[in-house]
């Protein structure tokens, strides 16, 4: 179960896909919701602190923003908790428990060292259709390889929409917390489970050298692994296993259209290369259209 859901909010009333995605979850986990503001520091500030007005307008802004999410509380689907199984018919849910918190600094790196006391971290990010139109700032990339917790990334603008689950899985050790994370979710919503392995069957510089089906067998072994797994984690989940034949982030972008979620790994890298997010998860950020949760077990910041 999620205890604490962190989501930063900008107070821009059309940045609050975000905002709703976490409020929803946190009444489904009986999770507490803190909202993250940064007042943003500027490169060559030499200001300890914010000014005055400064605090009093994020104070402004996160109290909206709570306001916000009571309304999306009350209006957010009846579901049950992921872990501890449905409520017995006819009790209420308790209330959301939200909190508030202001900071100061770059914003970037105010997220990551507030994820700490966070168990997943929710920012939003511009939408696929949003690039099109002029610069897609990278913050929610570069905060989705730095924080200490799992970070969702829900597009600006998204609606509930879709059915299912998808997760992209490797082989790699940090595969399995995808898979784990991502059968909890088609558990607690009750819809079915995609486990997808996107890549090549044929290496274009192996040409000749190994026979083509051997990739794809292996895929198919990895794909087959991680829906056994899912299966034993949450017994009562549909499950279904597939290999895509097509580049790694372009075949997952294109797997979770019309579904509510799609869940990938990360490295859990120290010291320098804790900045790199891994080139696949990096560049479905950058071209996300529903909600990504970038899965990981929590670790200490340096």
């Amino acid at each position: 179960m999620t205890d604490t859901i962190m989501v930063a909010v900008d107070g821009r009333p059309e940045h609050r896909a975000a905002l709703r995605w976490a409020t929803e979850r946190a009444v489904r986990e009986g999770a507490n919701l803190e909202l993250v503001y940064v007042i943003d520091r500027s490169w060559g500030d030499a200001a300890e602190g914010p000014g005055a007005l400064l605090v009093e307008a994020a104070k402004s802004l996160l109290a909206s923003a709570e306001e916000s999410a009571l309304r999306f509380a009350e209006r957010a689907p009846a579901r049950a908790r992921a872990m501890s199984g449905p409520h017995p018919g006819g009790v209420a849910r308790p209330p959301l428990a939200v909190s508030t918190r202001s900071l100061y600094g770059h914003v970037g790196a105010e997220l990551t060292r507030a994820s700490r006391d966070a168990d997943l971290l929710v920012v939003g990010a511009r939408s696929g259709a949003d690039r099109e139109h002029g610069f897609a700032g990278t913050l929610h990339v570069r905060v989705a390889a730095t924080a200490a917790c799992s970070v969702a990334v829900v597009p600006h603008g998204w609606e509930r929409s879709g059915v299912g689950v998808v997760v992209g899985v490797d082989g790699q050790p940090q595969s399995d917390v995808a898979t784990a994370f991502a059968a909890a979710e088609a558990s607690a919503l009750d819809e079915p489970l995609r486990i997808v392995c996107v890549g090549y069957s044929a290496n274009p510089l192996l040409a000749g050298l190994v026979p083509e089906v051997s990739l794809g067998d292996h895929r198919q072994r990895i794909v087959d692994a991680a829906a056994d797994a899912a299966r034993a984690f949450r017994p009562g989940v549909e499950v279904r296993a597939e290999v895509i034949e097509d580049a790694p982030s372009r075949g997952l972008v294109a797997a979770a259209e019309g579904h509510r979620m799609l869940v990938v790994g990360t490295h859990n890298r120290q010291s320098a290369k804790r900045i790199m997010l891994g080139s696949v998860s990096h560049d479905v950020l950058l071209n996300v259209r529903v909600p990504v949760v970038v899965a990981r077990e929590h670790r200490e910041l340096e």
